[in-house]
């Protein structure tokens, strides 16, 4: 291998190592972070940072979609019906983040789709009808009552045009 430097955010000597190690140090959290690459030479250190940044960013996107909505489980040996349902996971995860940047309040706009199926979607409930009117009733110890019917009154308020 070859031989590089070894750079640091302080303005200290660099030193030799063999290999490409980017050690930047973030004091006011007191995190040390380091990067292996062989894009020393060509960037600043600051854009090797933003780069790895935004890859652990898409790497946190793809984990919340297979976790959320189990895109990593194809049961079928048919291509057709696991592009069918990959295509009708994708689209539910698109729904879900329109719902979460659109309807939620903005303390709540970071959940996970596994908290946001157990606080809206999993709701147990009863669908009354009186006379022309639907109404929800939920149970009276469901915990997360007050988040949802705010989340659906921000739905309702939605204008879509």
């Amino acid at each position: 291998m070859r031989k590089s430097n070894i750079r640091q955010s302080h303005s200290r000597k660099p030193e030799k190592s063999s290999y490409n190690l980017f050690v930047l140090r973030v004091n006011c959290f007191l995190h040390t972070h380091f990067f292996v690459t062989n894009l020393v030479d060509a960037f600043s250190p600051k854009d090797i940072v933003r780069a790895y940044q935004k890859r652990g960013t898409m790497e946190n996107y793809i984990k919340e979609a297979k976790n959320g909505f189990y895109m990593d489980k194809m049961n079928s040996h048919s291509f057709q019906v696991n592009e069918a349902k990959m295509m009708l996971s994708l689209l539910a995860y698109n729904l879900t983040n329109w719902l979460r940047t659109l309807c939620f309040p903005e303390k709540q706009t970071s959940m996970q789709i596994e908290t946001i199926r157990t606080r809206i979607i999993k709701v147990a409930s009863k669908l009354v009808k009186s006379g022309r009117s639907l109404y929800f009733k939920l149970s009276s110890s469901f915990v997360y009552q007050k988040f949802f019917w705010e989340v659906l009154q921000r739905i309702q308020r939605l204008k879509l045009e």
